[in-house]
């Protein structure tokens, strides 16, 4: 699973983890039948650090929205402008995560951290209005140069991590990443081929439909922007962020490494924010112990991202949407698992022989 740390912190969350084990495999039911949902219900009682049912009554998406210098380049079908307007859509409750958001009670706080245009006024985090965070009116062109100074990037890590522990100063006690940036497939296909040491073939997808002809563009602009950082020889996560990422990706970076350091459950949307929960891994080797993957994106990154962080999801679904869309789709399947771990009945409740892990009664 994940490297254990030797600080106080994580042999108390594998401790609780053990506990909430424990207590699945007392469960009148097929033991590790419910399997990655159990290892869900698991881990959020490991992070509240009580083998109790975790509280999941009050939980928020935020979708971090920023513009990108490299759609230059020709590496979209639409112009930075669509950027703005869909923000816009999520503060007025009217696009796809918001109707799926309502079903699954959640939040929505849409927030301006590097958009292109005027700030907006707002600057408290409420809903129904996009929130002004924003660090600049954009990055610069990461196919020739960095995409943002190192100040800038450090401002948007902390920018999500303030926005983290806001949130769980108003009682939220989960959080969904999503973000809204046309563009942002391509900083992310960057940093991830650097980060698992991919090639721009690989790792390229078609983002929001690229004809075949906008897909061989696209690829050799990430090609470009990979030779140019290995150029520089640069190997820090933070610089290499810098280098070639985005407002928002930064942003979900400083939300990882925030739910660490406040426990707070964050749950992984697709493959943007799969990368931003990579490059925060390569800062802290925790992350992955507090971040939730919810479903298998479409776009090649992903799978590897999933993989090499080892955070199975239980959505397969060919979700490609972003906005949070998958994340909201993950908390009604954990309502079931805690539901089931909370009120079921074990072995001895029920006066039934108990199960062990090869399915045979235990003598």
């Amino acid at each position: 699973m994940i490297k254990r740390s030797k600080d106080k912190m994580t042999e108390q969350y594998y401790e609780i983890y053990a506990q909430a084990k424990a207590r699945w495999d007392s469960i009148a039911k097929p033991i590790d039948s419910l399997g990655i949902l159990e290892e869900h219900v698991c881990k959020l009682c490991a992070i509240a650090g009580d083998s109790r049912p975790y509280d999941l009554s009050k939980r928020a998406l935020v979708v971090l929205c920023a513009d990108h210098g490299v759609v230059r380049e020709g590496v979209t079908q639409t112009g930075s402008e669509v950027t703005r307007i869909v923000a816009e859509n999520f503060a007025a409750n009217c696009s796809s995560v918001n109707y799926m958001s309502g079903v699954a009670g959640v939040d929505v706080f849409s927030v301006d951290i590097g958009m292109q245009g005027e700030s907006y006024p707002e600057k408290k985090i409420v809903q129904g209005k996009v929130i002004d965070r924003k660090v600049d009116y954009g990055t610069h062109n990461l196919a020739i140069e960095p995409a943002m100074t190192m100040q800038q990037c450090n401002k948007a890590i902390e920018t999500g991590g303030e926005i983290v522990r806001e949130l769980k100063q108003k009682g939220y006690n989960i959080i969904c990443t999503g973000e809204m940036g046309i563009g942002n497939t391509t900083p992310s296909s960057v940093l991830a081929a650097l980060l698992l040491n991919r090639t721009a073939e690989l790792v390229t997808g078609r983002g929001a439909g690229l004809d075949d002809k906008g897909l061989s563009t696209k690829k050799q602009v990430v090609a470009r922007a990979v030779d140019r950082l290995k150029k520089k020889q640069i190997t820090d996560p933070v610089q290499m962020l810098a280098e070639v990422g985005g407002f928002e990706i930064a942003g979900m970076v400083g939300m990882y490494l925030e739910g660490v350091k406040e426990r707070v459950p964050i749950v992984i949307d697709g493959a943007i924010s799969s990368v931003a929960a990579l490059v925060a891994t390569a800062i802290d080797a925790r992350v992955p112990m507090y971040a939730f993957a919810s479903h298998v994106s479409e776009e090649p990154i992903g799978v590897l991202v999933q993989k090499e962080l080892r955070l199975p999801a239980m959505i397969h679904g060919k979700l490609c949407l972003g906005e949070g869309s998958g994340a909201v789709a993950l908390l009604p399947l954990l309502d079931m698992g805690l539901s089931v771990y909370k009120n079921m009945g074990t072995f001895d409740d029920l006066q039934i022989e108990a199960y062990d892990r090869t399915g045979k009664p235990v003598q």
